[in-house]
């Protein structure tokens, strides 16, 4: 066959496989276009961890969010809340698979800028959820004023002082994870309304160490509380726990001194609701809770990614509130239904 026959007929064969692959059915770009449309939507949820109560209430919320909406959610998030690296490389993993959407609670307010703006450099938007990251690439944040709730906490204790305050309106703080920002903003805003009090003030916070574990919680409450023991007393006239982990182990503390024999009379309040916190308010021995509503976070976190998704304008911040609990209201329904009691 000659060189110019030859490049006829393959030139002939090629015009043929073109015109087939038009024809319905016959090529790719049909199929794919329905598997896309016919796909449920993905969207990553990524917790700062997934062990305790709050993290798995902010679960339950995500997932309600996504059956009323019927898409996929994908539930992870690093084995204890100081894993900042498997945090951001989980957020890489996400976007290299493809998923719709992110949203995510950081585990750190810088740690998280790059795989956070990386997923936006790629068209993959992100929600934040509890915490901010230091970014303006989000779409939205979504989660709690900290800065209100930290001074509705100070509120809480200075009503629940009164006018005793033997030893100078000295109050001690148990603080989470350095460079968690949710916290870190919580503790501001309850120290800002201390100070703003006049007669009172912060006289030591500390931060707890380790992974942030009401063990580690614990352990830095024993040190604090024990430098301000003297003559089997406790000489602080408030106490101020900043999240869950804290408070409880703050909680666990108070109760071994007492057991020990050392006078506390210093009212303490705690953040976020769990079932041994609760029992607290009940027995006295926690005079307030600032709690969260973690369920209602994780569900409009999922729904404003949804909106995103759907091209729905969507808020650049969404308050999910914060609410104080005592033995006065925490057995009413509405409350009972914010502490998953109900």
């Amino acid at each position: 066959m000659s060189t110019l026959v030859k490049t006829f007929y393959m030139s002939g064969l090629f015009l043929l496989l073109l015109a087939l692959s038009l024809l319905p059915g016959c090529g790719k770009s049909d199929s794919d276009s329905q598997d896309t449309a016919s796909r449920k939507k993905q969207i990553a949820v990524i917790a700062k961890s997934t062990v305790n109560a709050y993290w798995k209430a902010v679960e339950q919320g995500a997932k309600k969010a996504a059956d009323e909406a019927d898409i996929q959610i994908i539930w992870t998030g690093p084995d204890a809340e100081t894993n900042h690296t498997q945090q951001a490389s989980m957020v890489d993993n996400m976007v290299n698979r493809g998923v719709d959407g992110i949203v995510l609670a950081p585990t750190n307010f810088e740690a998280l800028v790059r795989p956070v703006e990386s997923a936006a450099m790629r068209d993959v938007p992100i929600v934040i959820i509890d915490s901010p990251v230091n970014s303006d690439k989000p779409v939205s944040v979504v989660a709690t004023d900290n800065a209100s709730a930290g001074g509705e906490a100070a509120r809480a204790l200075i009503e629940a002082m009164g006018d005793k305050r033997p030893n100078g309106g000295k109050v001690i703080m148990l603080r989470f994870l350095e460079g968690s920002a949710s916290t870190e903003q919580r503790e501001k805003g309850f120290n800002d309304v201390i100070n703003a009090a006049g007669s009172l003030s912060v006289v030591e916070s500390a931060y707890i160490k380790g992974s942030g574990s009401t063990t580690d919680a614990a352990d830095t409450a024993d040190a604090l509380l024990r430098r301000h023991i003297k003559d089997n007393e406790l000489k602080v006239d408030g106490i101020f726990a900043s999240n869950q982990p804290t408070a409880i182990g703050m909680l666990r503390k108070l109760d071994q001194f007492r057991q020990q024999g050392i006078t506390i009379n210093a009212p303490f309040v705690g953040f976020d609701a769990h079932d041994v916190l609760l029992k607290g308010i009940r027995d006295g021995k926690i005079a307030a809770l600032v709690v969260q509503d973690p369920l209602n976070m994780g569900y409009l976190g999922v729904k404003t990614m949804i909106d995103q998704l759907d091209g729905k304008k969507v808020d650049a911040f969404v308050n999910t509130g914060a609410t104080r609990v005592t033995a006065e209201n925490v057995d009413k329904p509405e409350i009972k239904k914010i502490t998953l009691e109900d």
